[in-house]
């Protein structure tokens, strides 16, 4: 590298060999352009929400790989709300609350739901002939649950405010997900499906597993609570 001061070749030393003036930091100036990037993504972030929710579908139909960043952004924060809100219940009643076993393992149950959900919509998309990518449809997927999100974050604020209602609104945030986003996914790629079946079957096939699966998780969920709790 060579000396700011004056432009001596150094070997990368603290201090330039000519004129003795001080180097810059290599380490240091990593970690500006980390926090740069990290600033960056999270200005693209609130750009890409805002524009999302203030026309979720028209925006969402046109995302793609672009916004993978973002998109997984928001698919983390769609998995780690519910929890934090059971968290913030448990540790009103308990003095003793693990935030793994609240929080993180359930949070790793959330996002193993969520990519099954979008494993079955692009397996939808496949088979109705759709020439998509794992990629712009996984943004595609994490732009729809945006709004999803934002009513989750609501529910949080409500609880927080120790009001009821934050249960009614969580309801309608993950159900709303649930039974929103497949076929919302399905319509916005429906100028490329050339098979003959109809979508409206693969919508049904799709709710028929998220309710099987709602099923156990939620009945596997609440038995860890209870055993973590009282056992």
């Amino acid at each position: 590298m060579y000396c700011p001061q004056c432009g001596h070749h150094t070997d990368g030393g603290k201090f330039c060999e000519k004129c003795g003036a001080p180097q810059p930091n290599q380490t240091g100036s990593g970690q500006m352009q980390a926090g740069a990037a990290a600033k960056q993504a999270s200005k693209q972030f609130a750009l890409f929400v805002l524009n999302v929710l203030k026309k979720p579908y028209q925006t969402c139909k046109t995302t793609g790989g672009e916004q993978l960043v973002s998109s997984i952004i928001n698919m983390v924060l769609f998995c780690l709300i519910t929890p934090i809100m059971m968290y913030i219940l448990f540790i009103d009643g308990f003095r003793d609350v693990s935030f793994t076993a609240v929080v993180i393992k359930p949070a790793l149950t959330f996002a193993i739901c969520v990519f099954c959900l979008y494993l079955l919509i692009f397996i939808a998309l496949k088979a109705g002939g759709a020439q998509v990518s794992f990629k712009d449809s996984l943004s595609r997927f994490g732009a729809f649950l945006i709004p999803f999100t934002a009513i989750l974050l609501l529910a949080l604020i409500f609880m927080l405010m120790h009001t009821t209602v934050c249960f009614t609104i969580l309801a309608v945030g993950l159900l709303g997900a649930a039974f929103a986003v497949p076929p919302l996914m399905l319509a916005s790629y429906q100028h490329q499906l050339t098979a003959k079946a109809d979508i409206t079957y693969a919508v049904i096939v799709i709710y028929f597993i998220i309710c099987v699966t709602f099923q156990f998780t939620i009945k596997h969920y609440t038995k860890e609570l209870m055993n973590y709790l009282f056992f």
